[in-house]
C-alpha cells in the first residue's frame, strides 16, 4: 500500500449531512463520543479508510483473527425530513504526531470522500488536556470564521454544559480535529470544533459526554446517555484513587517538619 485508500462498501443519498469526528487522541474523548454516537443512533457503516501512514502493526480481533488499522465511516438518516443527515468517522488511530504529510494526505482523502456526499459543515471532537478538573469538565471550542461564533452560540443556547470560545490566540488544534476544519476552510467549508477538558491520563468518558452534549444540541437530536453516565462512574473512581496515590507520594516525599523529627529522638 503506497497510498490512503478508502474502501466504499454502499453510497447512500443523504441528506445536507454534517461530518462529524471522533479519533482517538487525549483521553479517547472524541472516539468514545463519536462511538456512543454511532451506538444510540444505530449508524451504518460504509467505508474504511486504510493508509501506510497509520502505525505498522495489525490488531488482534475476536477469535484469533488480525485486521490492519483503520478508520471507520458511518451514515445516519434523520428520520425528521426538516434535518440533516450526519456522516461520522472514528476508528483504531490518527497518524503519529511526527507525520505531518502523512496527516495532511490523510484530511485531505477524507474530505474528498464526504465531499462526494455534499458535505458542507464539519464538527470536530476531542480532548483538551488540563493539569486539574475542577467540577463538570468544559468545551472549549473554535470555528472556522469569525461570523459562526454567534451562529454557534444560538445553537448552543441551552446547552447543559459550559462552552468556552477560545481566545488563546497562537493556541493549536492538533491532528485530524483542527486539521479538518483549516484544510476544509480551503475547500469552501465550515465548522467548530468541540474539546473537552481532560486530565488526558485515563480514558475520559465525563469529558466524552461533555462534548457530545454539546454536538447534539448544535445538530438538535437528542441522545440516549445512560451508557456514557454509567462509564463516567468509572472514570469518577479511577480518578480518586489516582488522587490519593499522589497525595500519598507527595506526603512521602516531604520533608519531615521540626515539630515531626523532635517528636522522633523522644
Amino acid at each position: 500500500m503506497k497510498e490512503t485508500r478508502i474502501y466504499v462498501y454502499e453510497r447512500p443519498q443523504l441528506r445536507d449531512p454534517v461530518f462529524i469526528e471522533g479519533l482517538p487522541g487525549i483521553g479517547l474523548v472524541g472516539k468514545l463520543a463519536a462511538e456512543h454516537l454511532i451506538q444510540e443512533l444505530e449508524a451504518v457503516k460504509f467505508a474504511e479508510l486504510y493508509s501506510p501512514h497509520f502505525m505498522h502493526q495489525v490488531l488482534i480481533k475476536k477469535n484469533s483473527v488480525v485486521e490492519l488499522m483503520k478508520n471507520e465511516f458511518y451514515y445516519w438518516k434523520n428520520p425528521d425530513e426538516n434535518g440533516r443527515d450526519l456522516i461520522i468517522i472514528t476508528g483504531d488511530q490518527q497518524v503519529p504526531p511526527t507525520d505531518s504529510p502523512g496527516h495532511f494526505e490523510v484530511v485531505g482523502k477524507m474530505l474528498d470522500f464526504v465531499s462526494e456526499f455534499g458535505v458542507r459543515e464539519i464538527i470536530t471532537m476531542g480532548g483538551y488536556q488540563v493539569p486539574e478538573l475542577q467540577g463538570e469538565p468544559k468545551v472549549l471550542a473554535a470555528v472556522t470564521h469569525e461570523e459562526l461564533v454567534e451562529y454557534y452560540k444560538a445553537k448552543l443556547e441551552g446547552c447543559q454544559v459550559e462552552v468556552v470560545w477560545r481566545e488563546d490566540e497562537g493556541g493549536a488544534i492538533v491532528g485530524a480535529a483542527g486539521l479538518l476544519l483549516g484544510v476544509g476552510k480551503l475547500r469552501s467549508m465550515f465548522g467548530i470544533s468541540l474539546l473537552g477538558e481532560s486530565l488526558g491520563y485515563i480514558v475520559d468518558a465525563k469529558a466524552a459526554k461533555s462534548i457530545l452534549s454539546a454536538a447534539t444540541k448544535i445538530l438538535g437530536i437528542e441522545l440516549d446517555m445512560s451508557a456514557l453516565d454509567e462509564r463516567a462512574k468509572e472514570t469518577e473512581e479511577i480518578l480518586k484513587k489516582v488522587q490519593e496515590m499522589q497525595r500519598a507520594m507527595l506526603e512521602q516525599a516531604m520533608p519531615p517538619t521540626p515539630e515531626e523529627e523532635d517528636r522522633g529522638y523522644l
